[in-house]
Parts: C-alpha cells; structure tokens; sequence
C-alpha cells in the first residue's frame, strides 16, 4: 500500500517544495523484492494529480503570465534500493535503515493548461507516455514480523517539457516556457508492504 504527497517543478512553479497548494494526495501500491539485507528491488505503481498557479508565485513574470494547469499522471516505477545498514522485516538486530534508490519509470499525462483563465487547445495533445527517472533517500522500519513502514522522497526527472502543458513559445514572439528545462514531479510517499515469504534474505542473493 502507498500513499503520500506529489507535487510538480518547473516553470509555474520553479522552486516551491512545500506550501502554496503545489501538493496533491497520491495513492497506489508498492511490491518489494528483498536481495538480501542490503538491496532490494521495488516496483510501484501510483497516482494523482499535479498541479500549479502563478498567482501563488512572488515572480513578477509568472504573475504577469497567469497560468494555471493540472494533470492526472499514473506512473508505474521500477527501483533499486541500498541500505546504509543492513535490514530485514522481522529481526529485532536490523530493524531498520536509511537508504538510497534510484530507476525508471513510465508515467501517463496528460495536463490541461489556463492562461489568464482562457484554455490553450494547442497545447492539449491528449493522453501521452513518457519516460522519467527517479532517484531520493527514505527510511525504513520493520514495525511487526511480517510488516515493514517505508518513508521516501523521491524526485522524478522527466525527459521532457509537458508536465505543464504550457506552450514555451506564442506566436514565435512572447516566451512563455524554456525550451532546455525539462520538467519534474515529486513524490513524499508512506509504504506499508507484508511479507509473503518466511523471514530471511533470498539465499541465491545472498551477498
């Protein structure tokens, strides 16, 4: 089970993490595939909406441009994990362990953008696929035999500019957007996962 806060950077919101309406509730499931105490595979499958306003922002440009968009993004990821200690759900001398990860991910878009209140139809290229890359830090703890809780921040480099929607040119004349920054999205998920096997790393990876 997976559930958390995703929220999008780029340009209508360049750099705001917390605060100003940027987050929204994400939920979806989590499997996790332990190697042994130090490495894991995960794969996860979520969703929800990102979204942004300008007039929340401080930048006179954003606020004289008012756009406004969101997106009903799905994603499905595929991780690695590694253990700054070593870690396995049930022994009570490695219950838990800061770590790192890093993947890939496909994730469906699809953004509807507002500027001064008016729909861009130009901009609407309907449902797309693109690829991301995520990478970030948690926390994990074994909190029964067969129950882990995970804690992880993770940010997801996209591998283009339509998170948003927004157009990076009008008319050839007025700049909109930057054609050279891709856009990202941020998920600060909680991970309740139950152990289906016995306790006791995978013995084929056992290294």
């Amino acid at each position: 089970m997976l559930i958390g806060r995703s929220y999008y950077l780029g340009e209508i919101n360049p750099s705001t993490h917390l605060g100003n309406g940027v987050g929204s509730f994400t939920y979806g499931g989590a499997f996790r595939y332990n190697l042994n105490k130090r490495y894991s595979l995960k794969a996860t499958v979520s969703r929800t909406t990102l979204q942004a306003e300008d007039q929340v922002s401080e930048l006179d440009f954003n606020l004289a441009r008012n756009a406004s968009f969101k997106n009903e993004v799905t994603e499905f990821a595929g991780t690695i994990e590694f253990n700054f200690l070593p870690y396995e759900t049930g022994d009570p001398d490695h219950f838990f362990s800061p770590y790192l990860f890093i993947g890939f991910s496909i994730y469906g878009s699809s953004p509807e953008i507002l500027i001064n209140d008016n729909e861009v139809p130009e901009a609407d290229e309907g449902q797309s696929t693109n690829l991301a890359y995520p990478f970030g830090a948690g926390l994990k703890l074994s909190i029964s035999q067969k129950l882990s809780l995970s804690f992880e921040w993770g940010f997801r480099k996209t591998s283009n500019d339509n998170i948003d929607g927004l157009p990076n040119r009008f008319a050839e004349i007025y700049e909109w957007g930057k054609d050279y920054d891709n856009d990202w999205f941020v998920a600060n998920n909680f991970m309740l996962t139950f152990m289906l096997s016995d306790p006791g790393p995978c013995p084929a990876y056992n290294f």
